[in-house]
């Protein structure tokens, strides 16, 4: 999907900690195998797969950071509606919001995706199937797989950050399932080297309120 209009990237957390450190520029990431394991929606058996809905795989040891994307038709009167299903999946009803304003926050992830040292891709994830094309612009490495997903997702509005550096990953034995071994992944940790003073914000989940059956979120002015 285009990265054109977007306004904002939220970020949903349990802990407040989690949002600190995301806007003192330290973002935790986690591969995209790791997901294929997770219970509910968090989970994707398809995550980084090449040809959906077929389990072949590639990138999966790439790391990401995902956040949800607010694109300028999504604001009305200054907020915006977040589905409740995103607050219960994620397990944040307690818990914190972080705000970024997307055009300061994309020119700094730009500066470390150049050369591709520490950031292969970031973008707007799109959501279908892919055609014959597609696919084998994905299979070129034109297209990054991992910003492409099944529409049962679309309601995530994701947006990624996909690291560079693939994470260690290894087999071992699964304790409840003789015979059957589980994947157990590492993780990267990008630091952007300076906090994202100026054009971010949290606030607590506990401050929205309910319009429509769903949430809505004020969002701070433009500086």
């Amino acid at each position: 999907m285009s990265n054109n209009n977007i306004a904002y990237l939220l970020k949903f957390a349990s802990k407040e900690v989690y949002i600190d450190d995301l806007l003192n520029g330290h973002l935790y990431m986690n591969a995209a195998g790791y997901y294929h394991g997770l219970p509910g929606e968090q989970g994707d058996p398809l995550e980084a797969s090449m040809v959906l809905p077929a389990c072949i795989y590639g990138n999966y040891r790439l790391p990401i950071y995902c956040m949800y994307t607010v694109r300028e038709n999504d604001i009305v009167d200054g907020s915006v509606q977040i589905p409740k299903r995103m607050i219960r999946e994620f397990g944040c009803a307690d818990g914190w919001i972080g705000i970024l304003r997307y055009d300061s926050f994309a020119r700094l992830i730009d500066s470390h995706t150049t050369g591709g040292e520490e950031v292969y891709a970031h973008g707007a994830i799109s959501y279908g199937i892919p055609g014959p094309k597609r696919i084998e612009e994905i299979f070129q490495g034109t297209i990054c797989n991992l910003l492409i997903k099944t529409p049962k997702y679309a309601y995530q509005q994701e947006y990624r950050i996909i690291g560079s550096n693939p994470v260690e990953c290894r087999l071992r034995t699964d304790t409840k399932h003789p015979g059957c071994k589980i994947e157990e992944y590492g993780h990267a940790e990008l630091d952007l080297g300076s906090q994202l003073t100026g054009f971010s914000w949290k606030t607590p989940v506990s401050s929205l309120t309910e319009e429509q059956h769903r949430l809505a979120l004020k969002l701070p002015q433009h500086a």
